[in-house]
């Protein structure tokens, strides 16, 4: 029997509907958070040899001692232990501190620290949020790694420092200090440079012609810095602030969601 128009047309809309939910991100975050999603990334393989490494080491250097106690393939036991107990041993190092660095720059990684960071991400990525953060997100105008590309001074020493400073951070949450868990307000070892904002912003044609060149004429101001303080003369979140919520606005406002 031959299937008419509108059942072929019904057919195809399920068909399509069950596509979409097996394919599909679940929720709007995931949709704005990676609106195209690649798998496969350098991390993604750095991190499955890690742990295959993690696994082939223990088997090679059992594997050499049952040899040796045999009394069997001699060479083939010496290359075994080398191999497992230097050689490959030195390639996870390298590899798995690359994937660790590397995955230290997502945002899940640092909402990982829920207690610490959750009013943070959360009011990132909260669509009704007017704080700076949350409108740099909701704007795209960075696309990943929202949390480092803010946090983390440009060049070589910049991010070595951003992931030594990223130790102090495990101490406070291994030692369950009030900041880490959420119950005392977090401050910058320093104050916020605005060169990591004119990195982004500086040449932009938005940037330049706002309120009829408002940002050239303090141009001076936003550049210099104090020698002794090394605070900037006049810092961007002056105007365009606050950045995040505060430790009291993040409790005022889960008390008012109840």
């Amino acid at each position: 029997m031959a299937m008419g128009i509108d059942d072929l047309t019904a057919s195809l809309l399920g068909a399509h509907a069950a596509y979409a939910e097996t394919t599909a991100p679940q929720t709007s975050e995931e949709v704005l958070e990676t609106p195209f999603e690649f798998k496969g990334s350098t991390v993604d393989y750095a991190e499955k040899i890690t742990t295959g490494l993690a696994i082939l080491i223990p088997v090679m250097i059992v594997l050499a001692h049952l040899l040796q106690r045999r009394r069997a393939w001699t060479m083939t036991v010496n290359i075994l232990r080398f191999a497992g107990i230097f050689l490959l041993p030195v390639f996870m190092w390298l590899i798995g501190s690359y994937a660790t660095f590397e995955g230290a720059t997502k945002v899940e990684f640092c909402h990982t620290c829920h207690s610490a960071m959750d009013m943070y991400v959360l009011d990132m990525r909260d669509p009704a949020s007017e704080n700076l953060a949350a409108k740099h997100y909701k704007n795209r105008f960075i696309q990943q790694e929202q949390c480092y590309t803010c946090h983390a001074d440009y060049g070589v020493f910049g991010t070595m420092s951003a992931k030594f400073t990223g130790l102090f951070h495990l101490y406070h949450w291994l030692t369950s200090s009030q900041t880490a868990l959420g119950l005392a307000q977090i401050h910058l070892y320093h104050p916020y440079q605005n060169t990591w904002c004119l990195h982004c912003h500086a040449g932009s044609k938005r940037f330049l012609e706002a309120a009829g060149g408002t940002h050239l004429g303090l141009a001076d101001d936003l550049v210099n810095v104090d020698p002794k303080t090394g605070a900037p003369g006049m810092s961007c979140v002056t105007c365009h602030g606050p950045v995040h919520p505060t430790v009291e606005q993040w409790k005022a406002r889960k008390v008012a969601a109840k």
